[in-house]
């Protein structure tokens, strides 16, 4: 099963395949990439990479965002991989394959004086690189790193300082990754909490013009449906919801908040969720997934835990009591209807 930060990546690419930047895909299109890829890391034939590199530099390469996207996703892709999988292609070999995907399009990019992949993809690289080297005792799969980086040195696709970083991860059979997350910790917080501090504003339209219906917004949608009908909706009048651009209404900025506390709850990480405790932000939750207060509006939520199970004892002892006291008056009773019927009858006996 899908972790979900690859489901998380999967989704932002996707999403960033659908907008406009430059043209907007279709959803067939935006779902033959999966294939490709998946093919390709299984088995790394140049049939399977070149077709890889061909959608790449189709649909992706002209558009730093999804390259971005692109190389995001394949980082949770070569995490995600389970460790018990079938035995072929090995973990690392399927790492590796991800590398030469990568490898091939930076190729065709660089011969066509493209360098938006290469810029996109270098903050991305000592963390696939690193996953890639993070075996033991596997010194032919450590020379195919080395070349493989060696080839990225001759081409210049990169800078020096990456290269180096690059080495440095194979070399240390990838344990480099906590000093890099750690020094782009503090900015990416100071940016969040900026970004938590902007008020909320309104989008002009809630969709795109050039989308097909079905890849709209599902939230366009909710004009066509009609409450406990089973009517359908017409494709064609669904269009994007034209919106009064301004500042949000109080009651959706409360609502959208709500949904990023519990989505930063889910895949959030231990920082995020004091974050909102220390902001006031934070809601109680309790071993059943319930909101405190709001899941059970009898006295269960209201009394304490020892005062319940108090009365839980009470109400056995009284139940042990009632059948002790109620054992002799039960058993008087099947005698009183067993006697008659072991009685003779009156002419027996006279006889």
């Amino acid at each position: 099963m899908a972790s979900p930060e690859l489901a998380i990546a999967k989704a932002a690419l996707s999403a960033a395949l659908f907008k406009a930047d430059p043209v907007s895909l279709s959803r067939p299109d935006v779902d033959a990439l999966f294939p490709l890829l998946d093919a390709a890391i299984a088995q790394c034939s140049r049939h399977n990479v070149q077709s890889c590199k061909d959608w790449i530099m189709a649909n992706v390469a002209s558009s730093t965002a999804r390259c971005a996207n692109l190389a995001k996703y394949l980082a949770a892709l070569s995490r995600g991989f389970s460790t018990d999988s079938a035995p072929r292609p090995s973990l690392k070999r399927k790492r590796l394959h991800i590398l030469y995907i990568l490898s091939d399009a930076l190729h065709h990019a660089a011969r066509i004086n493209n360098h938006v992949c290469a810029d996109a993809w270098a903050p991305h690289l000592v963390m696939l690189v690193a996953a890639a080297a993070s075996f033991d005792k596997c010194p032919k799969h450590k020379a195919k790193l080395d070349n493989l980086i060696s080839l990225w040195s001759e081409k210049q696709y990169f800078a020096v300082d990456l290269l180096s970083q690059l080495r440095d991860a194979v070399s240390k059979n990838g344990n480099v990754a906590a000093p890099a997350s750690q020094a782009d910790t503090a900015p990416q917080t100071a940016s969040l909490k900026l970004a938590k501090d902007t008020p909320y504003m309104l989008p002009y339209s809630h969709g795109d013009t050039s989308t097909p219906w079905y890849d709209l917004p599902v939230g366009t949608w909710l004009p066509h449906l009609t409450p406990n009908s089973a009517r359908p909706m017409v494709p064609d009048r669904i269009r994007p919801i034209q919106l009064a651009a301004g500042p949000a209404d109080g009651v959706l900025v409360d609502a959208v908040k709500k949904l990023l506390r519990s989505a930063n709850r889910i895949y959030g990480s231990g920082n995020e969720v004091l974050s909102d405790v220390h902001d006031g932000d934070f809601e109680d939750i309790n071993e059943l997934g319930e909101h405190e207060g709001e899941a059970d509006t009898g006295t269960a939520q209201l009394l304490p835990g020892p005062f319940i199970l108090a009365i839980a004892v009470i109400t056995v002892m009284l139940a042990i009591t009632v059948a002790q006291a109620s054992a002799p008056v039960l058993f008087r009773l099947a005698q009183s209807h067993a006697l008659p019927a072991c009685k003779k009858p009156e002419s027996e006996r006279e006889s």
